[in-house]
């Protein structure tokens, strides 16, 4: 086997030496994605939990699909927020993503993010074959 490097232009493209997503046999590998604009390092709906979860898995979905895979084949997401006192709010906008069997999760509370944003959220997903 060899891995592939994914990358689209339907998510914001990486910030720093690594790549949005690692292909290798029938696994997915999805880098931290950001809630930032397309194009740019701009953070959408700042300080909102909510807009920037959805915006993120929405952003997701994009790179397992140029990848392959979907979010029905996700087996394991770690969301990186800004505040676990918030995490209702995540929760209630991450929920729609994964209505059934949903994958496994760690949630973790960051110290530090850019002005303004909430969430990172990075995935593991296989490819049917």
């Amino acid at each position: 086997m060899k891995k592939e490097i994914i990358r689209t232009e339907r998510a914001p493209q990486p910030a720093g030496s690594y790549s949005q997503a690692v292909k290798y046999g029938s696994m997915v590998y999805v880098a931290g994605t950001c809630p930032f604009e397309l194009g740019s390092k701009t953070v959408m709906h700042p300080g909102d939990m909510a807009g920037q979860t959805a915006l993120v898995l929405e952003y997701i979905g994009k790179i397992l699909e140029d990848a392959g895979s979907s979010m029905s084949n996700v087996l394991k997401v770690t969301a990186f927020i800004d505040d676990l006192d918030r995490f209702a709010e995540y929760d209630a906008a991450y929920a729609p993503f994964f209505r059934n069997d949903p994958p496994v999760r760690s949630t973790v509370e960051i110290g530090k993010f850019p002005k303004g944003m909430c969430v990172e959220i990075e995935c593991v997903a296989y490819i049917e074959e």
